[in-house]
């Protein structure tokens, strides 16, 4: 059993080194292997199951927990979804890209190092996400306009780059990612309570300096993509950061809040909603109603199994043919992240990934009832991570079907362990606070 545990430890490394043939496949695998490549994912399970009967005498793995519980209905209900897809190969494309975060959370919520410092995920996000606000821009398209003066001739510079990787990346993409690890660079950064017998750790400041760079180049990027929806999550999430460490501030944000909501009334219009509504192909609010209203239109039909991962601009100019959008146009989503989930799972799987999010949410409400202690700030960051990705996710769904939506994921994870690494509230009481 002992063999087992060592192997079952190199779990992460394995979905690391497989994960490039599954998010780049044309160059790395001929197409007929993709459904068995993805599958492999799940190598170490059956090892984790064989585990699990030596150590408890079982043959039956008990789901432990409501996520695991909600997982297990998601994971078992992707066999239809792609069986009623129209494009299999597309399916099994977009369900890798699932596939990758289900497996990297189990194998990062039961990996040893990781339940005993669950902040090491945190900082391992926050170097993807220093890289990513480094390189992101680099490899953006080339129609997206996005980089000016230097930054452009530096793109200039990469193309030849990014010609031979045969990758670029869409700003909304980008933005998308950026937008739900803000959050947490900012948490980590704030200042936290230490009791009077708590030194500060060497280095504490500079690391803190740190996180502050890498949070402003972040923010940098979101400007540069010119996402108006991942503006708008920033505008939610961060404050929400900010109040939850320092609640005095919940008054001031009510006061903006409504002052806002008289300009906007005083407005009389929808110039505002329209501003929002429009990026990319889409020219306002009334095109993204449409592509909601074709959305749902497809969830109602198809509420069952779904229309097929993936399928989105195959099936929805088909069988309901938009109005103000011209046919040249390529909508990949439905510019929606819950109607997008509904669209490809149905509702079983809607309410499956439904499931997750809420009890991910719980958890780090969890954490951050039980007083300022270490994982605060894991708590903190998580939580405006997920609601970063809700919002943008009211005008968008770049983390759903792409090759970055392993990132929610791993912000369950990191829920899941500051849950379970966070002391009980009668422990921070006892101790006086962390």
């Amino acid at each position: 059993m002992r063999s087992i545990g060592r192997l079952l430890w190199l779990e992460p490394f394995y979905l690391f080194a497989w994960m490039p043939l599954i998010l780049f496949p044309a160059r790395l695998l001929p197409v007929p292997w993709q459904p068995v490549v993805v599958l492999a994912l799940f190598a170490f399970w059956p090892l984790r199951w064989l585990h699990w009967r030596l150590a408890n005498g079982r043959w039956i793995v008990p789901a432990q927990t409501p996520i695991s519980l909600a997982m297990l209905l998601l994971l078992l209900w992707l066999p239809v979804n792609i069986w009623a897809s129209i494009d299999a190969v597309r399916s099994w494309e977009s369900a890798g890209y699932l596939l990758i975060g289900l497996t990297l959370f189990v194998a990062s919520v039961n990996w040893p190092p990781l339940a005993r410092h669950p902040q090491w995920l945190a900082w391992l996000l926050i170097a993807f996400a220093s890289v990513l606000a480094l390189v992101g821009p680099l490899l953006l398209t080339a129609e997206s306009g996005a980089l000016l003066g230097p930054l452009a001739a530096l793109q200039h510079v990469a193309a030849p780059i990014a010609a031979r990787l045969g990758e670029t990346v869409n700003p909304n993409i980008l933005a998308g990612a950026s937008v739900v690890l803000l959050p947490l660079a900012v948490a980590l950064g704030l200042p936290r309570h230490r009791p009077a017998s708590e030194t500060r750790p060497a280095g504490s400041q500079l690391l803190q300096a740190a996180l502050w760079v890498v949070a402003g180049l972040m923010f940098g990027v979101i400007l540069l993509t010119g996402s108006r929806g991942a503006v708008l999550a920033v505008a939610v999430s961060l404050p929400l950061v900010f109040c939850l460490r320092w609640p005095q501030l919940l008054w001031g944000l009510a006061l903006l809040g409504v002052l806002a909501g008289l300009w906007a009334w005083g407005r009389g219009d929808l110039g505002l909603l329209d501003q929002l509504s429009s990026g990319g192909a889409i020219g306002g609010l009334d095109e993204r109603v449409e592509i909601w209203s074709r959305a749902l239109y497809a969830i109602q039909d198809f509420s069952f199994t779904g229309i097929g991962l993936g399928t989105f601009n195959q099936v929805i100019p088909l069988l309901y043919p938009y109005f103000l959008i011209a046919p040249s146009v390529d909508m990949p989503h439905a510019h929606n992240l819950v109607l997008q989930v509904a669209v490809d799972l149905g509702m079983p799987g809607l309410i499956a990934w439904l499931a997750i999010l809420m009890i991910a949410i719980t958890q780090t409400l969890v954490v951050l009832r039980r007083g300022p202690s270490s994982p605060w700030a894991l708590g903190a960051g998580v939580l405006g991570g997920l609601v970063a990705m809700f919002v943008h996710g009211l005008l968008d769904a770049t983390l759903w079907g792409t090759k970055l939506a392993f990132l929610p994921w791993l912000l369950f994870a990191l829920a899941v362990l500051a849950d379970s690494h966070a002391p009980t509230a009668a422990t921070t009481e006892l101790s006086g606070g962390v």
